[in-house]
Protein backbone atom coordinates (compact mmCIF):
# COMPACT_ATOMS: atom_id res chain seq x y z
CA UNK A 1 0.00 0.00 0.00
CA UNK A 2 1.19 3.28 -1.02
CA UNK A 3 1.00 6.07 1.81
CA UNK A 4 0.37 8.94 -0.87
CA UNK A 5 1.43 12.74 -0.02
CA UNK A 6 -0.55 14.58 2.47
CA UNK A 7 -1.08 16.93 4.67
CA UNK A 8 0.06 16.96 9.00
CA UNK A 9 -1.60 14.14 9.79
CA UNK A 10 -4.26 15.44 12.56
CA UNK A 11 -3.16 13.73 15.06
CA UNK A 12 0.30 14.97 15.69
CA UNK A 13 0.79 18.54 17.13
CA UNK A 14 0.61 21.88 15.36
CA UNK A 15 0.56 25.21 15.85
CA UNK A 16 -1.80 27.19 15.05
CA UNK A 17 -0.35 29.04 12.41
CA UNK A 18 1.36 26.27 10.97
CA UNK A 19 0.42 25.81 7.18
CA UNK A 20 -0.48 22.18 6.34
CA UNK A 21 2.40 20.47 4.98
CA UNK A 22 2.51 18.13 2.36
CA UNK A 23 4.73 14.53 3.34
CA UNK A 24 6.60 12.48 1.00
CA UNK A 25 4.92 9.24 0.19
CA UNK A 26 6.22 5.93 0.98
CA UNK A 27 4.95 2.13 -0.27
CA UNK A 28 4.13 0.06 3.39
CA UNK A 29 5.22 -3.45 3.22
CA UNK A 30 1.39 -5.44 3.90
CA UNK A 31 3.42 -8.66 4.86
CA UNK A 32 5.99 -7.13 7.40
CA UNK A 33 6.47 -10.15 9.68
CA UNK A 34 10.39 -11.12 9.76
CA UNK A 35 11.61 -14.08 8.11
CA UNK A 36 13.53 -14.82 11.46
CA UNK A 37 12.39 -14.94 15.11
CA UNK A 38 13.70 -11.91 17.09
CA UNK A 39 12.78 -9.56 20.37
CA UNK A 40 11.66 -6.32 18.98
CA UNK A 41 11.02 -2.74 20.77
CA UNK A 42 11.04 -2.97 24.56
CA UNK A 43 11.74 -6.95 24.91
CA UNK A 44 14.95 -6.19 22.65
CA UNK A 45 15.99 -3.46 24.87
CA UNK A 46 15.39 -4.82 28.24
CA UNK A 47 17.70 -8.24 26.51
CA UNK A 48 20.63 -5.69 26.38
CA UNK A 49 20.28 -4.63 29.51
CA UNK A 50 17.93 -1.53 29.05
CA UNK A 51 21.10 0.70 28.67
CA UNK A 52 21.31 4.01 29.75
CA UNK A 53 24.58 5.73 28.69
CA UNK A 54 25.52 4.85 24.87
CA UNK A 55 28.29 5.68 22.74
CA UNK A 56 27.68 6.83 19.51
CA UNK A 57 29.28 5.97 16.17
CA UNK A 58 31.69 7.83 14.83
CA UNK A 59 33.94 7.56 11.85
CA UNK A 60 37.53 6.35 12.93
CA UNK A 61 36.73 6.88 16.49
CA UNK A 62 34.43 4.50 17.92
CA UNK A 63 36.72 1.72 16.91
CA UNK A 64 36.93 -1.62 19.17
CA UNK A 65 39.76 -0.13 21.32
CA UNK A 66 37.25 2.72 22.12
CA UNK A 67 34.84 1.59 22.63
CA UNK A 68 36.52 -0.74 25.21
CA UNK A 69 37.82 1.63 26.91
CA UNK A 70 34.36 3.82 27.05
CA UNK A 71 33.11 0.10 28.78
CA UNK A 72 35.79 0.34 31.53
CA UNK A 73 37.52 3.63 31.30
CA UNK A 74 39.28 3.47 34.82
CA UNK A 75 41.61 0.72 35.16
CA UNK A 76 39.81 -1.80 37.75
CA UNK A 77 42.38 -0.44 41.12
CA UNK A 78 40.88 3.07 40.52
CA UNK A 79 37.27 2.25 39.38
CA UNK A 80 36.23 0.13 42.10
CA UNK A 81 33.72 -2.31 42.24
CA UNK A 82 31.57 -3.41 39.31
CA UNK A 83 28.44 -4.70 39.21
CA UNK A 84 26.25 -7.91 36.91
CA UNK A 85 22.74 -7.00 36.04
CA UNK A 86 20.57 -9.93 34.33
CA UNK A 87 18.62 -9.06 31.53
CA UNK A 88 15.48 -10.12 30.80
CA UNK A 89 16.47 -13.02 28.94
CA UNK A 90 18.72 -14.71 32.20
CA UNK A 91 21.96 -13.07 30.30
CA UNK A 92 24.53 -11.57 32.68
CA UNK A 93 25.91 -8.23 31.89
CA UNK A 94 28.91 -6.55 33.93
CA UNK A 95 29.58 -3.17 34.21
CA UNK A 96 32.38 -0.75 35.00
CA UNK A 97 32.47 1.78 36.75
CA UNK A 98 31.73 5.47 34.20
CA UNK A 99 31.20 2.57 31.81
CA UNK A 100 28.55 3.09 28.77
CA UNK A 101 26.04 0.21 28.12
CA UNK A 102 26.36 -0.12 24.60
CA UNK A 103 28.04 1.04 22.10
CA UNK A 104 28.06 1.60 18.29
CA UNK A 105 30.58 1.14 16.07
CA UNK A 106 32.02 3.72 13.84
CA UNK A 107 29.59 4.12 10.41
CA UNK A 108 30.48 1.56 7.86
CA UNK A 109 29.99 1.83 3.72
CA UNK A 110 28.12 -1.23 3.02
CA UNK A 111 29.17 -1.03 -0.67
CA UNK A 112 32.22 -0.41 0.65
CA UNK A 113 32.55 -3.32 3.25
CA UNK A 114 31.40 -5.64 1.02
CA UNK A 115 34.42 -4.70 -0.77
CA UNK A 116 36.88 -4.88 0.69
CA UNK A 117 39.33 -7.85 0.97
CA UNK A 118 41.38 -8.51 4.70
CA UNK A 119 43.88 -11.46 6.10
CA UNK A 120 42.58 -14.79 4.64
CA UNK A 121 40.36 -13.12 2.11
CA UNK A 122 38.03 -12.24 4.53
CA UNK A 123 35.74 -9.26 3.34
CA UNK A 124 35.15 -6.22 5.31
CA UNK A 125 37.71 -6.91 7.80
CA UNK A 126 39.59 -3.01 7.15
CA UNK A 127 35.77 -1.81 8.97
CA UNK A 128 34.74 -4.38 10.93
CA UNK A 129 37.64 -7.29 11.96
CA UNK A 130 36.11 -10.73 10.71
CA UNK A 131 39.33 -12.42 11.40
CA UNK A 132 39.68 -12.36 15.21
CA UNK A 133 36.93 -13.04 17.28
CA UNK A 134 37.79 -9.79 19.74
CA UNK A 135 35.41 -7.66 17.23
CA UNK A 136 31.59 -8.43 18.26
CA UNK A 137 33.25 -10.91 20.68
CA UNK A 138 31.83 -11.70 24.17
CA UNK A 139 35.57 -12.63 25.33
CA UNK A 140 37.54 -10.89 28.27
CA UNK A 141 40.05 -8.52 26.78
CA UNK A 142 42.14 -7.30 30.00
CA UNK A 143 39.93 -8.02 32.18
CA UNK A 144 36.87 -6.24 30.53
CA UNK A 145 34.21 -9.27 30.86
CA UNK A 146 32.19 -9.18 27.96
CA UNK A 147 34.20 -7.95 25.44
CA UNK A 148 32.78 -5.99 22.97
CA UNK A 149 29.02 -6.39 23.69
CA UNK A 150 26.45 -5.33 23.64
CA UNK A 151 27.22 -3.78 20.36
CA UNK A 152 25.56 -2.38 17.57
CA UNK A 153 27.01 -2.00 14.37
CA UNK A 154 26.02 0.92 12.48
CA UNK A 155 25.70 0.88 8.54
CA UNK A 156 25.63 3.60 5.84
CA UNK A 157 23.74 2.80 2.97
CA UNK A 158 21.40 3.68 -0.35
CA UNK A 159 20.67 0.37 -1.37
CA UNK A 160 18.11 -1.67 0.35
CA UNK A 161 19.86 -5.05 -1.30
CA UNK A 162 23.35 -4.02 -0.76
CA UNK A 163 22.52 -2.90 2.91
CA UNK A 164 21.36 -6.83 3.59
CA UNK A 165 24.40 -8.57 1.99
CA UNK A 166 27.10 -6.34 4.15
CA UNK A 167 24.82 -6.45 7.20
CA UNK A 168 24.54 -10.03 7.29
CA UNK A 169 27.81 -10.58 7.07
CA UNK A 170 27.97 -8.96 10.55
CA UNK A 171 25.12 -10.43 12.22
CA UNK A 172 26.11 -13.06 14.04
CA UNK A 173 28.81 -10.65 16.12
CA UNK A 174 26.35 -7.85 16.93
CA UNK A 175 23.21 -7.29 18.80
CA UNK A 176 21.54 -5.20 16.31
CA UNK A 177 22.51 -3.10 12.89
CA UNK A 178 21.71 0.43 12.71
CA UNK A 179 21.18 2.28 9.63
CA UNK A 180 22.74 5.80 9.31
CA UNK A 181 20.17 8.57 8.36
CA UNK A 182 21.82 11.84 10.15
CA UNK A 183 25.29 12.26 8.95
CA UNK A 184 24.95 16.05 7.46
CA UNK A 185 28.60 16.35 6.02
CA UNK A 186 29.12 16.68 2.43
CA UNK A 187 30.98 13.53 2.08
CA UNK A 188 26.84 12.17 2.71
CA UNK A 189 26.01 13.96 0.44
CA UNK A 190 28.36 13.36 -2.34
CA UNK A 191 27.68 9.68 -1.56
CA UNK A 192 23.90 10.03 -0.90
CA UNK A 193 23.49 8.74 2.29
CA UNK A 194 23.21 10.12 5.80
CA UNK A 195 20.67 12.96 6.49
CA UNK A 196 20.92 13.37 2.57
CA UNK A 197 18.16 10.04 2.19
CA UNK A 198 15.21 12.39 4.67
CA UNK A 199 13.21 13.66 2.24
CA UNK A 200 13.46 9.74 0.27
CA UNK A 201 10.74 8.53 3.03
CA UNK A 202 10.23 5.40 0.13
CA UNK A 203 14.01 4.55 -0.01
CA UNK A 204 14.49 5.18 3.82
CA UNK A 205 11.18 2.55 4.63
CA UNK A 206 12.84 0.12 2.25
CA UNK A 207 16.09 0.38 3.93
CA UNK A 208 14.98 -0.43 7.19
CA UNK A 209 12.12 -2.83 6.49
CA UNK A 210 14.46 -4.89 4.02
CA UNK A 211 17.00 -5.27 7.45
CA UNK A 212 13.74 -6.01 9.78
CA UNK A 213 12.34 -8.94 7.97
CA UNK A 214 15.88 -10.68 6.63
CA UNK A 215 18.11 -10.46 9.06
CA UNK A 216 18.26 -12.28 12.30
CA UNK A 217 19.03 -9.68 14.53
CA UNK A 218 16.37 -6.37 15.34
CA UNK A 219 17.32 -3.31 12.93
CA UNK A 220 17.72 0.45 14.69
CA UNK A 221 17.58 3.73 13.08
CA UNK A 222 19.41 6.88 13.45
CA UNK A 223 18.08 10.64 12.38
CA UNK A 224 17.95 14.21 12.52
CA UNK A 225 15.34 16.06 12.88
CA UNK A 226 13.40 18.59 10.65
CA UNK A 227 12.90 22.39 11.31
CA UNK A 228 8.86 20.97 11.49
CA UNK A 229 7.66 19.24 14.28
CA UNK A 230 5.08 17.69 12.38
CA UNK A 231 7.20 16.17 9.82
CA UNK A 232 9.80 15.31 12.23
CA UNK A 233 7.02 12.97 14.28
CA UNK A 234 5.86 11.61 11.03
CA UNK A 235 9.10 10.63 9.63
CA UNK A 236 9.87 9.09 13.55
CA UNK A 237 6.77 6.76 12.83
CA UNK A 238 7.26 5.98 9.39
CA UNK A 239 10.84 4.76 10.77
CA UNK A 240 9.04 2.97 13.25
CA UNK A 241 6.48 1.27 11.28
CA UNK A 242 9.01 0.45 8.27
CA UNK A 243 10.51 -2.04 11.84
CA UNK A 244 12.88 0.12 13.62
CA UNK A 245 13.58 -1.28 17.12
CA UNK A 246 14.98 1.79 18.30
CA UNK A 247 15.59 5.20 17.42
CA UNK A 248 18.29 7.14 18.30
CA UNK A 249 16.92 11.05 17.43
CA UNK A 250 19.78 13.88 17.12
CA UNK A 251 18.26 17.13 17.72
CA UNK A 252 19.30 19.15 15.03
CA UNK A 253 18.65 19.89 11.65
CA UNK A 254 20.91 18.68 8.21
CA UNK A 255 21.80 22.27 8.52
CA UNK A 256 23.11 22.35 11.58
CA UNK A 257 26.43 21.79 11.44
CA UNK A 258 30.01 23.59 11.58
CA UNK A 259 29.30 27.62 12.34
CA UNK A 260 26.03 26.71 12.50
CA UNK A 261 26.05 24.29 14.86
CA UNK A 262 23.65 25.39 17.26
CA UNK A 263 22.04 23.83 20.25
CA UNK A 264 20.11 20.21 19.60
CA UNK A 265 16.31 20.74 20.80
CA UNK A 266 15.37 18.27 23.58
CA UNK A 267 11.77 19.57 23.50
CA UNK A 268 11.78 18.05 20.06
CA UNK A 269 13.14 14.94 20.87
CA UNK A 270 10.76 14.80 23.87
CA UNK A 271 7.51 15.28 21.44
CA UNK A 272 9.38 11.81 19.15
CA UNK A 273 10.36 9.79 22.20
CA UNK A 274 6.36 10.78 23.42
CA UNK A 275 4.47 9.63 19.56
CA UNK A 276 6.80 6.34 19.40
CA UNK A 277 6.47 2.82 20.85
CA UNK A 278 9.72 2.16 20.71
CA UNK A 279 12.68 2.94 22.44
CA UNK A 280 14.37 6.24 22.00
CA UNK A 281 18.26 7.71 22.75
CA UNK A 282 18.53 11.42 23.01
CA UNK A 283 21.52 12.60 21.15
CA UNK A 284 22.92 16.29 21.62
CA UNK A 285 23.93 19.21 24.41
CA UNK A 286 26.13 16.38 26.60
CA UNK A 287 29.38 17.68 27.60
CA UNK A 288 29.23 16.72 31.50
CA UNK A 289 27.37 13.72 33.51
CA UNK A 290 24.67 16.26 35.17
CA UNK A 291 23.73 16.74 31.25
CA UNK A 292 23.13 13.16 30.65
CA UNK A 293 20.81 13.07 33.87
CA UNK A 294 19.10 16.35 32.73
CA UNK A 295 18.76 15.12 29.58
CA UNK A 296 17.09 11.70 30.53
CA UNK A 297 14.61 13.75 32.37
CA UNK A 298 13.73 16.47 30.00
CA UNK A 299 13.05 14.09 27.24
CA UNK A 300 11.86 11.06 29.14
CA UNK A 301 14.36 9.11 26.53
CA UNK A 302 15.41 5.45 27.29
CA UNK A 303 19.59 6.64 27.04
CA UNK A 304 21.66 9.33 26.07
CA UNK A 305 23.64 8.61 22.93
CA UNK A 306 27.10 11.06 23.76
CA UNK A 307 29.96 11.38 20.59
CA UNK A 308 32.02 14.78 21.53
CA UNK A 309 31.49 14.57 25.42
CA UNK A 310 32.46 10.78 25.10
CA UNK A 311 35.38 11.92 22.98
CA UNK A 312 36.98 14.16 25.38
CA UNK A 313 36.18 12.28 28.47
CA UNK A 314 35.73 8.74 27.97
CA UNK A 315 34.49 8.83 31.45
CA UNK A 316 31.66 10.91 31.03
CA UNK A 317 29.10 8.14 32.51
CA UNK A 318 31.26 8.61 36.07
CA UNK A 319 28.80 9.92 38.76
CA UNK A 320 30.29 13.35 40.70
CA UNK A 321 30.46 11.04 43.42
CA UNK A 322 33.04 9.09 42.45
CA UNK A 323 36.61 9.67 43.71
CA UNK A 324 37.94 10.20 40.04
CA UNK A 325 35.01 12.07 38.92
CA UNK A 326 36.99 13.93 35.56
CA UNK A 327 39.91 11.92 35.80
CA UNK A 328 43.84 12.75 35.24
CA UNK A 329 44.38 12.34 31.19
CA UNK A 330 47.12 10.37 31.16
CA UNK A 331 45.31 7.83 33.21
CA UNK A 332 42.58 7.67 30.61
CA UNK A 333 45.16 7.94 27.48
CA UNK A 334 47.45 5.28 29.59
CA UNK A 335 44.33 2.96 29.89
CA UNK A 336 43.72 3.46 26.07
CA UNK A 337 47.43 2.26 24.82
CA UNK A 338 47.18 -0.61 27.10
CA UNK A 339 43.92 -2.03 25.51
CA UNK A 340 45.33 -1.18 22.44
CA UNK A 341 48.55 -3.47 22.55
CA UNK A 342 46.33 -6.15 24.33
CA UNK A 343 44.27 -6.64 21.06
CA UNK A 344 45.22 -8.80 17.74
CA UNK A 345 42.61 -6.64 15.75
CA UNK A 346 44.51 -3.91 14.31
CA UNK A 347 43.89 -0.29 15.61
CA UNK A 348 44.34 2.05 12.88
CA UNK A 349 47.34 4.61 12.59
CA UNK A 350 44.70 7.63 12.51
CA UNK A 351 42.83 6.33 15.58
CA UNK A 352 45.21 6.23 17.99
CA UNK A 353 46.78 10.29 16.92
CA UNK A 354 43.50 11.28 17.20
CA UNK A 355 42.37 9.68 20.72
CA UNK A 356 45.67 10.73 21.58
CA UNK A 357 45.13 14.08 20.68
CA UNK A 358 41.49 14.50 21.68
CA UNK A 359 42.53 13.08 25.26
CA UNK A 360 45.16 15.00 26.04
CA UNK A 361 44.33 18.52 24.31
CA UNK A 362 43.93 20.40 27.44
CA UNK A 363 47.75 20.48 27.87
CA UNK A 364 48.71 19.71 24.28
CA UNK A 365 46.92 23.40 23.42
CA UNK A 366 49.50 24.97 25.94
CA UNK A 367 52.82 23.26 24.11
CA UNK A 368 52.77 23.09 20.28
CA UNK A 369 55.90 20.89 20.81
CA UNK A 370 54.13 18.32 22.18
CA UNK A 371 51.59 18.33 19.32
CA UNK A 372 53.83 17.64 16.66
CA UNK A 373 55.86 15.32 18.27
CA UNK A 374 52.76 13.48 18.79
CA UNK A 375 52.01 13.63 14.82
CA UNK A 376 54.93 12.51 14.22
CA UNK A 377 55.12 9.73 16.21
CA UNK A 378 55.86 6.19 14.60
CA UNK A 379 53.63 3.12 15.68
CA UNK A 380 55.89 0.50 14.50
CA UNK A 381 57.57 -0.09 17.73
CA UNK A 382 54.10 -0.27 19.41
CA UNK A 383 53.14 2.00 21.70
CA UNK A 384 56.14 2.86 23.48
CA UNK A 385 56.93 6.18 21.89
CA UNK A 386 53.71 7.28 22.96
CA UNK A 387 54.38 5.96 27.01
CA UNK A 388 57.78 8.40 26.79
CA UNK A 389 55.73 11.55 25.32
CA UNK A 390 53.20 10.56 28.58
CA UNK A 391 55.80 10.45 31.09
CA UNK A 392 56.91 14.12 29.65
CA UNK A 393 53.40 15.13 29.86
CA UNK A 394 52.85 13.76 33.56
CA UNK A 395 55.80 15.96 34.58
CA UNK A 396 54.28 19.33 32.93
CA UNK A 397 51.22 18.34 34.62
CA UNK A 398 52.72 17.42 38.11
CA UNK A 399 52.84 21.24 39.54
CA UNK A 400 49.30 21.57 38.84
CA UNK A 401 48.24 18.33 40.54
CA UNK A 402 50.23 18.80 43.37
CA UNK A 403 48.61 22.36 43.67
CA UNK A 404 44.71 20.96 43.47
CA UNK A 405 45.95 18.09 46.09
CA UNK A 406 45.09 14.57 46.88
CA UNK A 407 41.69 15.68 47.95
CA UNK A 408 40.76 17.95 45.04
CA UNK A 409 36.95 17.39 44.13
CA UNK A 410 36.03 19.13 40.80
CA UNK A 411 33.39 22.56 41.35
CA UNK A 412 30.13 22.44 40.79
CA UNK A 413 29.15 23.46 37.03
CA UNK A 414 28.76 27.28 37.18
CA UNK A 415 25.01 28.30 37.03
CA UNK A 416 25.67 31.41 35.31
CA UNK A 417 27.45 29.40 31.75
CA UNK A 418 26.44 25.89 32.63
CA UNK A 419 30.18 25.18 32.26
CA UNK A 420 32.38 23.54 34.65
CA UNK A 421 36.09 25.04 35.26
CA UNK A 422 39.04 22.47 35.67
CA UNK A 423 42.48 22.14 36.16
CA UNK A 424 44.67 20.83 32.58
CA UNK A 425 44.72 17.91 33.96
CA UNK A 426 41.54 16.83 33.99
CA UNK A 427 39.27 14.75 31.04
CA UNK A 428 36.75 17.84 30.09
CA UNK A 429 34.90 19.01 26.89
CA UNK A 430 36.29 21.27 24.50
CA UNK A 431 34.44 24.30 24.26
CA UNK A 432 33.88 26.81 21.80
CA UNK A 433 34.54 29.79 22.82
CA UNK A 434 32.72 33.32 21.37
CA UNK A 435 35.22 35.34 19.21
CA UNK A 436 34.95 39.50 20.49
CA UNK A 437 38.38 40.71 19.61
CA UNK A 438 41.21 37.84 19.48
CA UNK A 439 39.33 35.34 16.15
CA UNK A 440 37.53 36.30 13.03
CA UNK A 441 34.52 35.35 11.89
CA UNK A 442 32.93 32.30 13.43
CA UNK A 443 34.47 29.11 11.79
CA UNK A 444 37.35 28.88 14.15
CA UNK A 445 38.11 24.99 15.75
CA UNK A 446 38.04 24.41 19.34
CA UNK A 447 39.82 27.33 21.01
CA UNK A 448 43.57 27.04 22.13
CA UNK A 449 43.87 27.01 25.98
CA UNK A 450 46.25 29.58 27.78
CA UNK A 451 49.22 28.15 29.52
CA UNK A 452 47.30 28.52 32.66
CA UNK A 453 46.48 25.68 35.44
CA UNK A 454 42.87 26.25 34.86
CA UNK A 455 41.50 25.85 31.33
CA UNK A 456 37.83 27.08 30.95
CA UNK A 457 37.82 28.51 27.53
CA UNK A 458 36.89 32.08 29.16
CA UNK A 459 39.89 32.50 30.47
CA UNK A 460 41.39 33.43 27.03
CA UNK A 461 42.05 36.74 27.12
CA UNK A 462 39.56 38.66 24.64
CA UNK A 463 37.17 35.64 24.58
CA UNK A 464 33.90 35.01 26.26
CA UNK A 465 31.87 31.74 26.90
CA UNK A 466 28.64 31.95 25.29
CA UNK A 467 26.15 30.85 27.91
CA UNK A 468 24.87 27.52 26.63
CA UNK A 469 21.27 28.76 26.59
CA UNK A 470 22.55 30.45 23.23
CA UNK A 471 25.74 28.74 22.16
CA UNK A 472 26.20 28.49 18.11
CA UNK A 473 22.79 30.10 18.16
CA UNK A 474 22.76 29.49 14.17
CA UNK A 475 19.82 31.72 13.64
CA UNK A 476 21.32 34.62 14.83
CA UNK A 477 24.87 34.43 13.13
CA UNK A 478 26.07 37.34 11.31
CA UNK A 479 26.22 36.64 7.11
CA UNK A 480 28.82 38.55 5.05
CA UNK A 481 27.65 41.33 3.74
CA UNK A 482 27.34 40.19 0.24
CA UNK A 483 23.18 39.09 0.28
CA UNK A 484 24.02 36.21 -2.48
CA UNK A 485 27.19 34.67 -0.20
CA UNK A 486 26.34 31.58 2.34
CA UNK A 487 29.84 32.73 4.07
CA UNK A 488 29.97 34.07 7.85
CA UNK A 489 30.56 37.97 8.54
CA UNK A 490 34.11 38.34 10.37
CA UNK A 491 33.63 40.42 13.05
CA UNK A 492 36.79 42.10 12.96
CA UNK A 493 36.16 42.76 9.63
CA UNK A 494 35.48 46.77 9.39
CA UNK A 495 33.03 45.80 6.28
CA UNK A 496 31.10 42.88 7.49
CA UNK A 497 32.09 40.43 5.08
CA UNK A 498 33.91 36.81 4.46
CA UNK A 499 37.35 37.04 3.54
CA UNK A 500 36.80 36.81 -0.34
CA UNK A 501 34.45 39.78 -0.42
CA UNK A 502 36.45 42.05 1.87
CA UNK A 503 39.09 41.39 -0.31
CA UNK A 504 36.95 41.87 -3.34
CA UNK A 505 35.94 45.29 -1.53
CA UNK A 506 38.50 46.65 -1.21
CA UNK A 507 40.00 45.95 -4.46
CA UNK A 508 37.62 47.83 -6.06
CA UNK A 509 38.76 51.07 -3.86
CA UNK A 510 42.10 50.42 -5.10
CA UNK A 511 40.87 50.56 -8.64
CA UNK A 512 39.35 47.62 -10.07
CA UNK A 513 36.10 47.03 -11.58
CA UNK A 514 33.67 44.78 -9.80
CA UNK A 515 34.12 42.06 -12.72
CA UNK A 516 37.59 42.26 -12.23
CA UNK A 517 37.67 41.67 -8.81
CA UNK A 518 35.12 39.17 -8.36
CA UNK A 519 36.84 37.00 -11.29
CA UNK A 520 39.87 37.74 -9.71
CA UNK A 521 39.50 36.54 -6.14
CA UNK A 522 36.93 33.56 -7.19
CA UNK A 523 40.57 32.05 -8.80
CA UNK A 524 42.25 32.79 -5.57
CA UNK A 525 43.65 35.85 -6.54
CA UNK A 526 43.75 39.22 -4.02
CA UNK A 527 45.85 37.51 -1.43
CA UNK A 528 46.82 39.94 0.95
CA UNK A 529 44.52 42.74 -0.31
CA UNK A 530 41.98 42.05 2.78
CA UNK A 531 41.92 43.96 6.09
CA UNK A 532 44.19 43.30 8.69
CA UNK A 533 42.25 40.69 10.69
CA UNK A 534 41.60 38.80 7.63
CA UNK A 535 44.68 38.39 6.26
CA UNK A 536 46.55 38.24 9.88
CA UNK A 537 44.42 34.89 9.63
CA UNK A 538 45.13 33.36 6.55
CA UNK A 539 48.89 34.25 7.10
CA UNK A 540 48.27 31.99 10.04
CA UNK A 541 46.33 29.62 8.17
CA UNK A 542 48.69 29.10 5.72
CA UNK A 543 51.78 28.59 8.73
CA UNK A 544 49.89 25.88 10.01
CA UNK A 545 49.15 24.37 6.62
CA UNK A 546 52.92 24.85 5.83
CA UNK A 547 54.06 23.78 9.37
CA UNK A 548 52.00 20.10 8.60
CA UNK A 549 53.09 19.76 5.08
CA UNK A 550 56.62 19.73 6.57
CA UNK A 551 55.84 17.14 9.30
CA UNK A 552 54.07 14.82 6.94
CA UNK A 553 57.17 15.42 4.36
CA UNK A 554 59.49 14.80 7.28
CA UNK A 555 57.20 11.51 8.53
CA UNK A 556 57.90 10.19 5.07
CA UNK A 557 61.26 10.29 4.75
CA UNK A 558 61.37 8.78 8.25
CA UNK A 559 59.36 5.84 7.33
CA UNK A 560 61.53 5.45 3.63
CA UNK A 561 64.67 5.02 6.18
CA UNK A 562 62.83 2.92 8.46
CA UNK A 563 62.16 0.46 5.26
CA UNK A 564 65.55 0.76 4.30
CA UNK A 565 67.24 -0.54 7.74
CA UNK A 566 64.44 -3.35 7.46
CA UNK A 567 65.25 -4.27 4.30
CA UNK A 568 69.25 -4.95 5.30
CA UNK A 569 68.40 -6.29 8.42
CA UNK A 570 66.48 -9.42 6.04
CA UNK A 571 69.45 -9.47 4.12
Amino acid sequence: MTIEPIASTSSLPQAADQKEEVLPKYTINENNVPLHEKLGGYDFYRSIGSPKYVVAPMVDQSELAWRLLSKSPLPPALAGPSTTITTSTGKKLTRCPGGTHVSYTPMIHAKVFLEAKGEGNKRGDGQFNLTFDEEGGEGPILGIEGGDRPVIAQFCANDPEVLLEAAQKIEHRVDAVDINFGCPQGIAKRGHYGSFLQDEWDLVYKLINTLHINLKVPVTAKFRIFPSLTKTLAYAKMMESAGAQILTCHGRTREMKGQFTGLADWQMIRKVKEHVNVPVFANGNILYYEDVERCLEVTGCDGVMSAEGNLSNPALWLPPSHPHFHPNITILAHRYLDIVEALQSETSRSAIKSHMFRLLKPVLDTNEELRVKIAQTPLNDGMGQFRELLKEIEKILEPSVQEAGPSFRPPPIDPATGYRSLPIFCAQPQIRAKPISTEIGGTEEFVTRPSSPVAPASSIPGTILFDRSARHDHQNTDKCINEECTGVAALRCPTRACITHCRILRAVESGYTEQEATKEAMGGGLVGMGCEGHEEKERARKERMDRKRKNKSEAKERAKLRKVENEKVKV
